[in-house]
């Protein structure tokens, strides 16, 4: 005699969708291009220097050794260019380091203050 067992039910389809639709947004086009950038962990006084490998408008990717995820950084960079909403006057961003591979560190914009 076979044994019946509980078999899983998509009970509630809006919670299924709502995962499937958040793990398919698109990224955010990628500028690459090596412009200088300074970067600094908050409240310190003196800045890094660093070459820029790709921009978007929700990060940047650069080189640095010293950075490990979740560190806070304030950066500054002067692109030659629009890209997305960031001016060309240049900006001071707060960001998080979100991913370090290898000579590479990607952070993700929090916040940008432009000079006027």
């Amino acid at each position: 005699m076979l044994e019946s067992r509980p078999v899983a039910s998509f009970s509630e389809p809006t919670q299924v969708l709502r995962l499937m639709t958040t793990s398919l947004l698109p990224r955010s086009e990628r500028v690459s291009f090596p412009i200088p950038i300074q970067y600094r962990r908050p409240g310190d006084s003196s800045w890094c220097s660093s070459r820029v490998l790709n921009l978007s408008d929700s990060g940047v990717l650069f080189s640095s050794t010293e950075l490990q995820p979740g560190t806070l950084v304030e950066l500054a960079l002067s692109p030659p260019i629009r890209v997305g909403w960031l001016a060309s006057s240049p900006p001071v961003c707060a960001a998080e380091v979100v991913r370090v591979e290898g000579l590479s560190v990607a952070v993700r914009f929090e916040e940008c203050r432009f000079s006027v």
